[in-house]
C-alpha cells in the first residue's frame, strides 16, 4: 500500500488561533517560522551582533504575551514586524548611540551557493553602508529590499502613508548610492 502524505502548512491565523489559547507546538511553529527574519531584521536594523539574541528573544517574548489580544486586523507578520521594530527602537535608546561598525566574524550569513569570502565582502559592505542612514531610511531599506516586503505593509508596521515610505525609500537609496560610489563602487 502506498501513502501518498500531503503537507498541507498551517496558516498564521490558525497558529496563532491555537498559540493563543497556549498551544505552545503552534507558537513554537510560529517562531521557527519568522525568526530568520526578525533576526535578520534586528542585526540589519541595529548592527549589534552581541544582542542579538536576547533582542530577538524580547521580540518573542513580547508576541507571546502580547497574542491572545492580537485582533487579526492586519496579517500576524505585519503585527510581529511592528513589534520588532519597537524593540529595536526601545534597544536603540537604551544604548543612547548609534551602532557600531560590525565585525565581519558575526555577519548573519544565508545559505549561497556563492563564494563565502565572496559574500561575506558584500555583506559588511551593506552592513556599514545601511549604518550610514537614518534609523527612518534604514528600516524602510532593510524591510523593502532586504525583506521583500510590500510598501503597502511597511506603511502599516510603521504607521505611515504608503507616500511616505515611498519617499523614505527613494531617499535612502539615493544616499546609499552616493555612499557607494564615494566608496568607488558603481552600482
Amino acid at each position: 500500500m502506498r501513502a501518498d502524505a500531503t503537507v498541507t502548512q498551517v496558516s498564521d491565523e490558525q497558529l496563532v488561533q491555537r498559540a493563543s489559547r497556549s498551544d505552545s507546538q503552534a507558537f513554537r511553529e510560529l517562531y521557527q517560522r519568522y525568526v530568520a527574519k526578525v533576526r535578520g531584521l534586528l542585526f540589519q536594523m541595529t548592527g549589534d551582533g552581541d544582542g542579538l539574541d536576547d533582542l530577538t528573544q524580547e521580540v518573542f517574548v513580547k508576541v507571546f504575551r502580547a497574542l491572545p489580544s492580537f485582533r487579526g486586523d492586519s496579517q500576524f507578520s505585519t503585527w510581529l514586524f511592528r513589534i520588532a521594530v519597537n524593540c529595536c527602537q526601545d534597544a536603540r535608546r537604551r544604548r543612547g548611540r548609534r551602532p557600531v561598525a560590525v565585525p565581519i566574524d558575526q555577519l548573519p550569513l544565508a545559505a549561497h551557493s556563492e563564494d563565502p569570502l565572496k559574500r561575506l565582502d558584500r555583506e559588511e559592505l551593506v552592513a556599514r553602508a545601511l549604518q550610514t542612514l537614518k534609523d527612518e531610511h534604514r528600516l524602510v531599506v532593510v524591510l523593502h529590499d532586504l525583506q521583500d516586503r510590500p510598501q503597502e505593509e511597511i506603511a502599516k508596521i510603521l504607521n505611515v502613508p504608503v507616500g511616505t515610505v515611498k519617499s523614505r525609500l527613494f531617499y535612502a537609496r539615493r544616499q546609499l548610492r552616493e555612499w557607494f560610489y564615494a566608496q568607488g563602487i558603481e552600482l
